[in-house]
């Protein structure tokens, strides 16, 4: 077995040597963006990268993606800070592992900022692997992203009633001197200008009567302290739907900031996407990206095509705030949302949007960007169908650390109605909170969360399907009753909780989960 072993890592170090002197011995390795070519004044001819040029062999093995585009000349703006919006302050250079980004401000405390079209990945790679033909096929992927995609996704959002940026695309001069701290990173190379939606921005603005702006680990906490604070579900099923039509799979709750509105009864949050790298994305065009986005490997990675791969992909990286935020959403709300962005993202809106590409890119890759987009879109219902039917399956309903009512009613035909109230002072229910009905057809379990305060959970009626219930009570001293009765099915309920600290009146056929253990009612609220 040993010398096995040891003969397939021989075998692997030959193969990657091999594909090192084929696919990137003298590649090109400048990131300047500059070409030779008179342009207007204020202008120049610039391309988003040189570095991804590949032989014939090469593209076979590691995708087409979007080498040509990467690699096209565009005639762009050369930034000047001291003249746009009446002078900008460069601030802090930002980013994550991969983006090199820059904050500006303006006069009146606007906030913007500047992200390269360009990117190195290597720091999500050990350390190890930095100097190995591993980094130069991680790098190589960046090509399957548009770099011009987020020009496009703005006006589509626009007209589908979803909160977006308005991003334009300049070049960094290496001669300008507001950026001689860090030439380096940004002399003569392309950066994305977009507003940065980390506060409000000076009135007026899309946000309206909007109070405040949060990133998702501070809408999230507020959302789990206090039940008058929710989320626009609706909204946000309409965001994630416009996600899948444009491809974009890296939505995780990093990529939201969200807006904060008084209502009668509290507050309510409006997603705001943002960083839309990913959208119109192509990984699956090369031999060896395709074998690495199989369902067994890295499928989340999509691929940009008129038939669109499984829902789940897009799923994935989203996954954490898709529990917390389409829990109350039923398949009919699931249908209408698809229908509504197929009426309002005619043929019409689609041309011009993607007319926003600058003309080189549009003439290679406009037309089947449209086609895609357009096909994508009758397929919206289908998708939408498949989304929901993936998060039926098991919805997570969580409250808050006030005190809450759980009432979980099993009524005939195998449906079970969930509703939740605020609770007041004596335990006397206020106005309710959440009211869904499920259907066994659709779903397996759900998982009722108490978190904190004193809360109560009462399940009744008799169980006609197979759906478990999970009560979670939390770290209050939590009211818990069974009474449900059992005909002919195997669906069950299941108490995790503390043993001490809790009334708990078992019915049954209540499975007892009850520990000593505090983590036993532990909850993620904020994913990261």
């Amino acid at each position: 077995m040993i010398k096995k072993i040891t003969q397939f890592f021989l075998l692997f170090l030959i193969l990657l040597g091999l594909l090192k002197i084929f696919f990137f011995s003298g590649k090109t390795s400048s990131t300047n963006s500059l070409v030779s070519r008179k342009a207007k004044a204020g202008f120049v001819w610039a391309k988003a990268s040189g570095q991804y040029a590949r032989s014939k062999v090469g593209t076979f093995f590691l995708g087409e993606h979007y080498r040509s585009v990467w690699a096209a000349p565009v005639q762009v703006p050369v930034i000047n800070l001291n003249t746009m919006y009446g002078g900008l302050l460069l601030g802090k250079v930002g980013g994550g592992m991969q983006t090199t980004s820059l904050n500006v401000k303006d006069k009146t405390g606007n906030a913007y900022v500047l992200r390269s079209l360009n990117k190195d990945p290597l720091g999500v790679l050990p350390p190890f692997w930095r100097k190995t033909i591993v980094a130069d096929l991680v790098r190589d992927q960046i090509a399957a992203a548009n770099p011009y995609a987020a020009l496009v996704v703005a006006p589509l959002a626009q007209a589908a009633g979803i909160f977006h940026t308005n991003p334009r695309v300049f070049l960094v001069a290496d001669t300008d001197k507001m950026f001689r701290n860090v030439a380096e990173q940004t002399g003569n190379k392309l950066f994305l200008f977009e507003e940065k939606y980390s506060q409000l921005p000076a009135a007026p603005h899309q946000f309206g009567p909007a109070t405040a702006l949060l990133n998702s680990v501070e809408m999230l906490d507020n959302r789990f302290r206090f039940n008058a604070h929710t989320i626009d579900q609706a909204l946000f099923l309409r965001c994630r739907l416009f996600d899948i039509l444009i491809g974009d799979w890296d939505r995780h709750e990093g990529q939201w900031n969200w807006a904060a509105y008084p209502t009668a009864t509290g507050i309510l949050y409006k997603p705001i996407p943002k960083d839309r790298d990913q959208a119109f994305s192509k990984y699956q065009d090369g031999v060896l990206p395709w074998l690495l986005t199989r369902s067994f490997a890295l499928p989340k990675f999509g691929h940009f095509r008129a038939n669109p791969q499984e829902v789940v992909a897009y799923t994935i990286n989203a996954a954490f705030l898709d529990e917390r935020a389409l829990n109350t959403l039923t398949r009919t709300d699931f249908r209408n949302a698809a229908r509504e962005l197929q009426t309002v993202l005619t043929d019409k809106v689609i041309e011009q949007a993607v007319n926003q590409f600058p003309p080189a890119v549009y003439r290679l890759v406009g037309s089947e960007t449209e086609r895609i987009l357009k096909s994508r879109r009758t397929q919206l219902p289908a998708l939408a169908e498949s989304y929901y039917q993936l998060l039926a399956k098991h919805v997570v309903i969580p409250g808050s650390d006030e005190k809450e009512k759980f009432v979980v009613t099993h009524l005939p035909q195998g449906q079970t109605r969930v509703q939740v109230f605020a609770l007041l002072e004596g335990n006397a229910t206020s106005r309710l909170l959440y009211e869904r009905v499920f259907s066994g057809d659709d779903t397996e379990e759900i998982t009722l969360h108490g978190l904190g305060g004193d809360d109560s959970f009462i399940i009744t009626g008799p169980i006609t399907s197979s759906l478990m219930v999970n009560v979670v009570g939390g770290s209050g001293s939590d009211f818990i009753q069974d009474n449900t009765t059992v005909a002919k099915a195997t669906g069950k309920t299941i108490i995790y909780d503390t043993r001490k600290g809790n009334t708990i009146r078992w019915g049954k056929n209540t499975i007892n989960k009850t520990s000593s253990d505090i983590s036993v009612h532990l909850y993620d609220r904020e994913g990261f």
